[in-house]
């Protein structure tokens, strides 16, 4: 059995803690090689414009772009050509239209006039629902500066005072979050406004000759980025950061999870050749910019190409840095617990693209004050506080470090097995392996360890996770004490027999916790087909991973109740997350009962009991059938209808399409309904099922003269009710927020 304990690295603090060498952290945690910008001096970079243009994106991937010199707001469609740009024709003349947002319910905010006013455009009805003046009487110089959507509204950025005030539709101006100016020196004025997917509203402040800083609404300093113009957070929970014309556009992503607003690590830039120094938007995880009309240039994901027309927006490119071709990082003090331990092997969990290389080296001590220990050195690219900086433990001595550093290294060795912990789960997209090497330093208490990377200027290794087991292997004690007298011999043999302990442990190690290996929850994925099997189970690889292991959790609960509707509406709702709604036919039929006469324009006598009504409207001949004949229960017996509230791709309609073929009973058939977050009027719904109807429906809304009665449309706002009160068009009940002005 494995009993031997483990020093680890992995998270951003400990990394922190560590001297670095020309190398920058991760994110999640662990360590990669530094980066060069490539920016042009002040002189080559263009000047900004007067008022910059705006860029937004609605959510079907429309692209909607300001002109304010050309009083103009054009629309381009996502898979459109460049030339394919129209303008908003139907929605009046714009007065030179700034910045744009779209919120929830698909209304276009635009700033314009200078910043006088904000118009509301209806994306749905195809018009202006008003224009808002921002001036109040008791503040009469107040202009907009920015606009960003918060779910169902709009924050708008004032100036003069500097503000946040909240839009609605085509309602009136109300109080926002309050905004605080960040303490700082020298005159700041707030330009840019964003929100973060968990509800932060961060503020772009610019500081005139100084960086420009980014902080919360509360005043607390995020990051500071030289030459910032335009911000946006990242549905993924990143910061992009749009800088001057000829700059790379900036990203930040949260120290290991944690809110924007409580330190950034900087991740690699992104070329923007072309930007205007305007806006930054995102659609669809991707990362668009305003354009020059004169530049013929627009960025891909991976090249840069020209353009013929420019539609006045155009994607972000690769990454615009260099790597340092090498960097270093020496681990802080390692305590095993006991003198003259022998340190066994270091696991590291690492990505080496093609070209790039790690090396390991160790270096021990017993004694317990370092003389002269080398200068700590923070990583580049992030401000990472580090909590009680006293706490850490020493670095190596200086002369210690040089003579370690003299010594050849070893290569690693990349574990075919994976992990070195026995049946652990690897997710399937996971690009890192597990890399071992013992540890050759001599016996010590104390563990240094000095991790050199190199690469190139494109491609960079990285270092997520480190493991250094202690002591090492024991075989020593089995073998006669005469092998092992000498301390030259001694550590041939420790080196010599390490790979064989190495597999004897790793195969304890998994008979002793075979048991995982029956467990759906913590079995590795490469055993859940053959685990499946006990159970005459033929898993669909398209299924996700949980999915999978929840299905075979439950499959002979689920083969009990074969066939029913039970068991079909519980093996949809693991595949696709959330329960459908099985809808089956003979519910909708009503309830029968006699009918006078015969169906209209018939010239046959009246008859009591003569037929029953089994469906369709009253006096609906057709919907009428004498018992027992094909017309009656037949047509709607053993059918059934599968609602599903969202909207399926092409390989989830499939998969569903399967699982209805295999599952249900033979002698039924069945109609996939996609709902789409909404429900379609005319799909003849039973009054006691649950439907939504309104904003967020995959169809547009009813518009009167443009929709015909029983076509695509929803009619409404879908209300929300909260403790017994509704607020129609909101996403929850708050008491009505007093007026501006």
């Amino acid at each position: 059995m494995d009993t031997a304990a483990y020093s680890l690295l992995a998270h951003p603090d400990q990394w922190a803690r560590c001297r670095h060498e020309n190398t920058a952290l991760v994110p999640a945690g662990g360590v990669q090689l530094n980066w060069l910008d490539a920016e042009p001096p002040d002189a080559a970079r263009p000047p900004l414009p007067a008022l910059p243009p705006g860029l937004a994106f609605d959510r079907w991937g429309n692209a909607y772009r300001s002109w304010p010199d050309q009083d103009r707001v054009s629309v381009r469609a996502p898979d459109a050509g460049p030339s394919a740009t129209t303008d908003l024709d139907w929605a009046g003349t714009f007065t030179r239209p700034s910045a744009l947002a779209v919120d929830a319910d698909q209304r276009l905010y635009a700033v314009q006039d200078g910043g006088a006013r904000v118009a509301v455009v209806d994306l749905w009805a195809h018009g202006v629902l008003r224009r808002i003046t921002v001036a109040t009487r008791r503040h009469p110089r107040r202009a907009a500066v920015d606009v960003a959507a918060r779910c169902r509204e709009a924050l708008v950025l004032t100036r003069r005072p500097a503000r946040l005030i909240a839009l609605t539709g085509c309602q009136g101006v109300v109080s926002g979050p309050p905004l605080v100016r960040p303490r700082c020196r020298g005159a700041v004025a707030a330009v840019r406004v964003t929100v973060a997917p968990d509800g932060t509203v961060l503020v772009l402040w610019d500081r005139a000759e100084l960086p420009s800083l980014i902080a919360d609404s509360d005043g607390h300093p995020v990051v500071e980025v030289p030459g910032a113009v335009d911000l946006v957070a990242r549905a993924d929970g990143t910061l992009a950061v749009a800088c001057r014309p000829g700059m790379s556009l900036r990203r930040f992503a949260p120290l290991d999870g944690a809110p924007l607003g409580a330190g950034l690590l900087e991740l690699d830039p992104l070329a923007q050749p072309g930007f205007d120094g305007g806006s930054v938007a995102e659609s669809y995880g991707r990362l668009s910019y305003t354009t020059d009309t004169t530049d013929t240039t627009r960025a891909t994901d991976t090249t840069v190409v020209a353009n013929t027309t420019d539609p006045g927006n155009a994607w972000t490119g690769g990454p615009s840095i260099r790597h340092l071709p090498a960097g270093r990082v020496v681990t802080y003090r390692l305590d095993s617990g006991a003198y003259r331990t022998r340190w066994g092997r270091v696991f590291l969990d690492a990505c080496l693209p093609p070209g790039t290389d790690v090396t390991v080296r160790g270096l021990t001590t017993d004694d317990d004050e370092v003389a002269d220990p080398v200068a700590p050195a923070p990583p580049a690219h992030g401000d990472v506080t580090v909590r009680r900086p006293d706490l850490t433990p020493p670095l190596p001595g200086v002369a210690a470090l040089a003579a370690v550093s003299a010594t050849a290294a070893a290569p690693l060795f990349r574990r075919p097995t994976g992990r070195e912990r026995p049946w652990t789960q690897i997710p399937a997209d996971d690009r890192f392996e597990t890399y071992e090497i013992p540890v050759t330093a001599a016996p010590g208490r104390y563990l240094w360890l000095v991790i050199d990377l190199a690469g190139t200027t494109g491609l960079t290794p990285c270092v997520r996770e480190l493991r250094v087991e202690h002591p090492g292997h024991r075989l020593l004690q089995h073998l006669p004490r005469a092998w092992s007298r000498n301390d030259a011999d001694a550590d041939f043999l420790q080196r010599f027999l390490a790979p064989l302990e190495g597999l004897l442990r790793e195969l304890d190690g998994r008979a002793v916790r075979r048991a995982l290996l029956v467990d759906p929850s913590a079995t590795p994925q490469e055993a859940l087909a053959w685990l499946a099997g006990f159970a005459g189970l033929a898993l669909d690889r398209r299924w996700p991973e949980a999915a999978r292991r929840e299905l075979i959790a439950q499959a002979y609960v689920l083969f009990a109740r074969r066939g029913t509707l039970t068991a079909l509406t519980r093996i949809l709702a693991i595949y696709l997350g959330h329960p459908p709604v099985l809808v089956e036919s003979w519910r909708l039929r009503g309830v029968p009962g006699a009918v006078l006469g015969a169906g209209p324009g018939s010239g046959a006598p009246a008859r009591l009991g003569a037929t029953i009504r089994t469906g369709g409207a009253l006096g609906d001949g057709t919907a009428l059938g004498a018992m027992g004949s094909p017309d009656g229960y037949a047509t709607a017996a053993h059918r059934f209808s599968v609602l599903i509230p969202a909207d399926l791709s092409r390989e989830q309609r499939d998969v569903v399409e399967r699982i209805l073929a295999d599952q249900r009973p033979a002698h039924t058939k069945v109609e996939i309904c996609e709902l789409g977050f909404g429900m379609r009027i005319g799909r003849h719904l039973h009054l006691g099922l649950t439907s939504l109807v309104g904003a967020g429906a995959r169809w547009g809304p009813a518009v009167v003269g443009r929709v015909a009665v029983g076509g695509d449309g929803v009619v409404g706002v879908a209300p929300v009710r909260e403790e017994g009160r509704v607020a129609a068009g909101t996403d929850a009940w708050v008491p009505a927020p007093a007026r501006e002005g």
